[in-house]
């Protein structure tokens, strides 16, 4: 969708997983327009392959958002808006998760005056769990330890009211600071 691909270059940062590991290991990553080999048709056959033979049992990680004015026209990808690839595979998915701010929120595109009409994955797939991972980029061990966690335990995690998942968002970083000792202690520069 409308997006940076920041997320999907945090994904492969992730050190605890290794992407490595998760990649080659743990799941199937079939079809990601950053960093997939295929490209033209091959890649728009790897989706329809997918949602097919994978049908109901999918997660779909959705970077970015749709634009809905004028049909979806500000974001067409393989020939089609970019809004009818996704209502297409979160029709036979399992849950969405919505990587990052644009996905999860809107972020910048979808600002006033918003001339793209974009929209965060919520307010246009109503009917499917949706797992909110914001964050412009989204920590990349968050997204390596939800995929971690959905394969591990073939179930989606606990969310928070925001539709974030509780082993990540329940806590503050501040709260799990290392430095946070120094803190409490009175120990910063209060001035330059």
């Amino acid at each position: 969708g409308l997006e940076c691909t920041c997320c999907s270059e945090s994904f492969i940062r992730s050190a605890h997983p290794l992407i490595k590991d998760a990649l080659l290991s743990m799941i199937s990553l079939d079809y990601d327009d950053t960093i997939m080999a295929a490209a033209g048709h091959q890649a728009e056959a790897i989706l329809e392959e997918t949602r097919a033979k994978y049908k109901g049992r999918y997660v779909l990680a959705v970077e970015g958002n749709p634009p809905l004015k004028e049909d979806g026209m500000f974001c067409i990808d393989g020939g089609k808006p970019f809004v009818e690839k996704l209502r297409s595979m979160a029709e036979e998915s399992m849950a969405i998760i919505a990587w990052g701010t644009c996905a999860s929120w809107g972020c910048v595109q979808a600002a006033k005056p918003n001339p793209t009409g974009a929209a965060p994955i919520d307010k246009v797939i109503t009917n499917k769990p949706i797992i909110k991972v914001p964050g412009c980029p989204p920590i990349a061990e968050v997204m390596s330890g939800l995929v971690t966690f959905i394969t591990t335990f073939g179930k989606l995690p606990e969310l928070d009211r925001q539709g974030r998942p509780k082993m990540f968002y329940s806590e503050r970083i501040h709260d799990k600071c290392y430095r946070r000792s120094h803190f409490d202690a009175g120990q910063f520069f209060e001035e330059w």
